[in-house]
């Protein structure tokens, strides 16, 4: 086997695309994006066999780290190879120990696309399933260092907990699989009008400027425009890109309101009607009260929506954008990567219609999973993300728990300042700032 660098787009992604761990973030493309933040530059190793045929590969993200002035290396989701195979990822890991040397990086960063254990849809370790210690204590053995099973969203690099969905059923049995709220919502958003549509590039702006709304109410820092149109066109003319839109359809809206005013208006009537009927016994009579005042207070909501929907006709005649996602795409899978989301008419439900387009269209394209890019391991109602958590849940996929981060330490001594020193020498300095007057 031969360790080589510099392996050309083609051939790594035409190596990567076929591989069962294969990833967007394990992408040249994904490479090239990078490289356009003056932070980080890349370059493609991988293994070849005696023909010249790649068996594993991976994409190396460099960036220098400051005060240290050295730099670390990133494998996001990597290395693409067979990690069951002993030998193979020893021949990787001793190519990537000669490569960082190489480079004068302190150390390098995996976080592989393997499973630690079954889980079920909440969370929980299921029945007779078994955690992958095996792995961990190959990557062990050849040195590696494992950050540990981090539950928080934000522990990690990328996030060690996610939702995958199966797209090979038919879409009915995909809609069957929701959950019952979630089929309910998507049925909610219909009715009201909302209309999923796929944006251009022009249409970053309008989504960059939902995601900082998103932002300011869910207290997170979001990418500049600049980011969002750079990842697009650097991904998009491959197919690896896409933009959703939900929009209010205000014409649509004022109608299906305006039919569900007359036939919720015309129930009322016929409830009264009856509760006239002298004959009715107590027992009836109360029946037909109970189901009176629920219409009542929907009559009621109905009528106050209305309103506000035909001043937004007013406003907005071809309508109003109220989310938008972003999706990536490579080899058989694809990934819902942003979302974002207008504080107005939330309860119109528009972000489950268009996750539910944008997982059906990717089924349509032949991807075979769904992936819904991270959730907290923390499933209890009391923590913080517990509503992105139900959110993704709702769609029924697979609660997927991955092994983690894992670091190759280069130096040791620039490791601990990296890890120790600096974060103690930082804390230090705030605590100092803290008490100046």
């Amino acid at each position: 086997m031969k360790f080589v660098t510099n392996i050309d787009a083609k051939k790594f992604n035409d190596f990567v695309s076929t591989h069962p761990k294969n990833h967007f973030l394990q992408t040249y493309e994904w490479g090239v994006f990078k490289s356009k933040s003056p932070e980080w530059s890349f370059e493609t190793v991988g293994l070849e066999n005696d023909q010249g045929e790649l068996v594993a590969a991976a994409l190396v993200l460099i960036r220098f780290l400051p005060i240290i002035k050295r730099p670390f290396l990133y494998i996001p989701r990597g290395f693409v190879l067979d990690f069951n195979n002993e030998q193979q990822l020893k021949d990787f890991t001793e190519g990537m120990k000669n490569f960082a040397k190489s480079k004068k990086a302190i150390f390098f960063k995996i976080d592989p696309d393997l499973k630690y254990v079954n889980r079920t849809i909440d969370g929980e370790i299921a029945e007779g399933a078994f955690p992958n210690e095996s792995l961990i204590q190959s990557l062990l053995n050849l040195n590696y260092k494992h950050l540990g099973f981090t539950q928080d969203f934000d522990s990690s690099i990328q996030p060690r907990y996610t939702f995958r969905l199966d797209l090979k059923p038919e879409e009915k049995n995909l809609l069957q699989g929701c959950h019952t709220k979630t089929r309910y919502n998507l049925k909610v958003a219909q009715k009201k009008g909302i209309e999923i549509v796929e944006g251009s590039r022009e249409d970053l702006t309008k989504f960059e400027e939902i995601m900082r709304i998103t932002g300011e109410r869910d207290g997170f820092l979001t990418r500049p425009l600049s980011y969002f149109e750079e990842m697009y066109d650097t991904l998009a003319p491959h197919g690896m890109c896409k933009l959703y839109l939900a929009k209010l359809n205000t014409e649509q809206a004022l109608n299906n309101l305006t039919e569900e005013l007359n036939q919720t208006t015309s129930t009322i009537e016929q409830l009264n009607t009856q509760l006239q009927n002298a004959e009715l016994n107590e027992k009836k009579r109360q029946k037909l009260i109970n189901k009176l005042e629920p219409e009542k207070n929907k009559l009621q909501n109905i009528t106050q929506q209305l309103k506000e929907v035909e001043q937004l006709y007013k406003e907005h005649p071809t309508g109003i954008t109220m989310s938008g996602i972003i999706t990536t795409y490579f080899g058989n899978k694809a990934w819902y990567l942003y979302g974002a989301s207008d504080n107005v008419y939330r309860e119109f439900m528009p972000n489950y219609l268009i996750q539910w387009k944008a997982l059906t269209d990717a089924k349509q394209a032949g991807y075979e999973i769904y992936d819904f890019f991270g959730i907290s391991g923390k499933t209890d109602e009391s923590d913080p993300l517990y509503g992105l958590y139900r959110f993704k849940k709702g769609f029924g996929g697979e609660f997927t728990e991955f092994i983690g981060e894992f670091d190759y330490v280069i130096d040791p001594i620039g490791y601990f300042a990296w890890t120790k020193l600096l974060p103690q020498f930082k804390k230090f300095k705030k605590r100092l700032r803290n008490k100046r007057h």
